[in-house]
């Protein structure tokens, strides 16, 4: 995975102990190693990234982590993430559980400043510069992206980072009172959650487990890391020409792009940028086939509601019925919710987007 050889399982060492002699001997069998403390008992997503996230600043590689609640035991480690009851970056303590602790990423952000961080957030806040240059060199990417490390850092926090500090400190994504249509139990914390013991199990090793939660958070963050290092800030550039390119051209209604890439969190934040924020309806980009797909622009992000959809009458067909029923050569489909149309050259798409806007609601 990361180019930094992230050590696997079996030389990843993790001890789950409450005996003060038992941590002595093992200090004591390890004297030149560095000691990552963080709590016992069932495992969460904020403390398993946490400890992860240490493994890539030196000091910590080859570190031993120990899983504890004797604050004796704790005392004697270099660094302590999510037990503790202690908040002090000076001494290495990153705990979050205390009543008057309301630390957040970025309190000029009018969404983050309400999201307390958990254990992975204090990580990421305090050493996450430190840790991301460490890996934008190992990964040979240190150079195209040197005048942008705030933006990365803040980028991985909002992309990732921010919803296991939410979870972790029981911050709901909506409002309470909207009862969702349906389940979704695949999150990165609901993931690491899953490799605790089951309740009915007896003899699991517990520290295996949380070794298997570490390659879990490994291919996470990994491909968060690439996503914005590698590709989030080209693709930044991408849309932000060719959306100059409709301003010059004084068409609000939809953006060609120079170059297939992805596109909709970018085109939100660059509409704010220059001040047409909700004006572009469609977005037309050449796909890996050589397709010209006209996309229809979200009324937010994340959301499957768009500001302008396809011709309601064409939603649902395909190729020669789609073709007739729409008057236009070069047609191949239109998804049945209306949300996006392929055709065969530009000229088509431009023409899709003409019928599609001037289609009643």
């Amino acid at each position: 995975m990361l180019s930094s050889t992230f050590p696997k399982n079996s030389s990843r060492f993790v001890y789950s102990l409450e005996n003060l002699d038992d941590f002595s001997k093992i200090k004591s069998s390890h004297p030149s190693s560095t000691f990552i403390g963080t709590h016992s008992g069932t495992f969460h997503a904020d403390e398993v990234l946490a400890t992860f996230l240490l493994k890539f600043l030196p000091e910590y590689f080859n570190s031993i982590t120990i899983r504890s609640r004797n604050d004796k035991i704790l005392s004697q480690c270099d660094i302590v993430v999510d037990v503790g009851s202690k908040y002090d970056p000076n001494s290495k303590r990153f705990d979050h559980h205390m009543k008057d602790f309301f630390q957040v990423f970025d309190e000029k952000d009018e969404k983050l400043k309400e999201i307390k961080l958990s254990s992975a957030g204090l990580v990421w806040k305090h050493l996450g510069k430190e840790i991301l240059i460490n890996l934008l060199k190992e990964n040979n990417l240190y150079e195209q992206n040197e005048n942008h490390l705030d933006e990365i850092l803040k980028k991985i926090y909002v992309n990732f980072i921010c919803s296991v500090d939410a979870k972790d400190n029981g911050i709901n994504a909506y409002p309470s009172n909207i009862e969702p249509k349906y389940l979704d139990n695949t999150s990165f914390s609901a993931r690491i959650a899953r490799l605790n013991p089951e309740w009915n199990v007896e003899n699991v090793d517990v520290n295996l487990r949380f070794k298997m939660a570490w390659d879990l958070a490994e291919d996470e963050f990994y491909f968060q890391f690439i996503h914005v290092a590698n590709s989030h800030f080209i693709a930044y550039d991408i849309v932000e020409n060719s959306v100059r390119k409709s301003i010059e051209n004084k068409n609000f209604e939809y953006v060609i792009l120079d170059k297939y890439c992805p596109w909709k969190e970018n085109l939100i934040e660059i509409e704010k940028k220059y001040g047409i924020e909700n004006k572009i309806k469609f977005v037309i980009l050449e796909n890996q086939n050589h397709e010209f797909v006209v996309n229809t622009v979200p009324v937010k992000l994340g959301s499957f509601e768009f500001r302008k959809g396809i011709v309601k009458s064409w939603r649902g067909l395909r190729d020669k019925e789609l073709e007739e029923k729409s008057g236009l050569t070069g047609m191949i489909f239109v998804h049945v919710s209306g949300f996006i149309c392929f055709t065969k050259s530009l000229e088509t798409a431009l023409k899709v987007i003409e019928k599609s806007l001037s289609e009643k609601e």
